[in-house]
């Protein structure tokens, strides 16, 4: 098998990144993004499957919120917080690594809690992407390899996970009556969410059959991944304001699906590109994970905890995002800060 080559990061407007002047590498702060409509998303359907992927009725308007800050936008993925390509090498990313981690020098930082945030959040996304197995989990389940299955047409992979559909719930509370160690409100929004995938099988699912717009979906780990990741992208309005008639809901479902066929629309076009070249000389760290595939043996157990692994830390990813601590901070060190003289 011919070496696999990256795809480039998603060329759309928005993803951004620091330019070559700011003292760390890693992504910038992010930009929300209001999804104000989606046609075909109805909250009656009481399987996701049901649901159409195609384009026809899609009409989503993307409207850039003001950001917290002038430059940067949200993080596509683990590579782009980093500031590297999805090929990028391991010495790469260790660079990477240290220059984000440089803002979180003691002389600068003392007990801020948002930079401690940020140096959880980098040393998560650090630890897989140097775990060439866990990594090679994380380009699956996002779209990064030539091999992998969209996780929503998967139906291999057991739907053990629970997830609330925000933009379908009308905040009415059922499901944490029903099931508190699993549901809570938000305070913020009205919507429940999944705080604990751990709770009673059996209860999740009375929550499930109870509700009344069907806003609670079982799905699997890698599809929880995904949504999470979705999740994070789009700005909420508060569930009253919704249903007022301001803000619109979407299908996160296939905003999902969609994001990860570009994904793979683009590795597959490298590797073409790449097989009609012949040129062994070009091959990634790609290559080396899925050109041996003796070093990724697919245990299902380890693949189950793995992916279940993957779906918890798409879950945190979203709460560093809410909380702005997947940016780094502004900070520099007083030997990057220039001379006045």
């Amino acid at each position: 098998m011919a070496p696999l080559l990256s795809p480039p990061l998603l060329a759309d407007s928005v993803t951004k990144f620091h330019a070559a002047s700011t003292p760390v590498s890693c992504s910038g702060s992010p930009q929300r993004y209001v999804i104000t409509g989606l046609a075909g998303a109805g909250r009656g359907e009481h399987d996701w499957r049901r649901r159409t992927w195609g384009r026809t009725n899609l009409r989503v308007k993307a409207v850039a919120a003001e950001s917290r800050s002038s430059e940067g936008g949200i993080a596509e993925d683990y590579y782009a917080v980093l500031g590297v390509m999805p090929d990028a090498t391991p010495k790469q990313i260790k660079k990477a690594y240290y220059n984000c981690m440089k803002s979180c020098h003691p002389d600068l930082s003392g007990n801020d809690p948002d930079v401690t945030n940020f140096c959880m959040f980098i040393n998560e996304v650090y630890t897989v992407l140097t775990d060439p197995i866990q990594r090679a989990v994380y380009d699956e389940i996002h779209g990064y390899a030539a091999t992998a299955t969209n996780p929503f047409l998967d139906g291999s992979a057991p739907r053990d996970h629970v997830f609330v559909d925000e933009f379908s719930c009308i905040g009415c509370k059922n499901c944490a009556n029903v099931c508190s160690k699993v549901f809570e409100i938000e305070e913020d929004f009205g919507r429940a969410r999944v705080y604990d995938q751990s709770g009673s099988t059996e209860l999740i699912q009375e929550a499930i059959d109870s509700c009344p717009v069907d806003c609670i979906h079982w799905t699997s780990a890698a599809q929880l991944s995904l949504l999470e990741d979705e999740m994070r992208r789009v700005e909420r309005v508060n569930v009253g304001l919704m249903l007022a008639g301001m803000g619109g809901s979407i299908d996160v479902f296939r905003m999902a699906s969609s994001r990860w066929e570009k994904r793979q629309a683009k590795v597959l076009e490298k590797v073409r590109r790449r097989m009609s070249q012949d040129d062994s000389r070009k091959g990634g760290s790609w290559s080396d994970i899925w050109g041996a595939p003796t070093r990724y043996e697919k245990n299902e157990e380890e693949v189950k905890e793995r992916a279940k692994r993957a779906a918890a830390a798409a879950r945190r990813w979203r709460e560093y995002s809410r909380k702005g601590a997947d940016k780094p901070p502004t900070f520099k060190l007083p030997e990057a800060v220039p001379s006045k003289e």
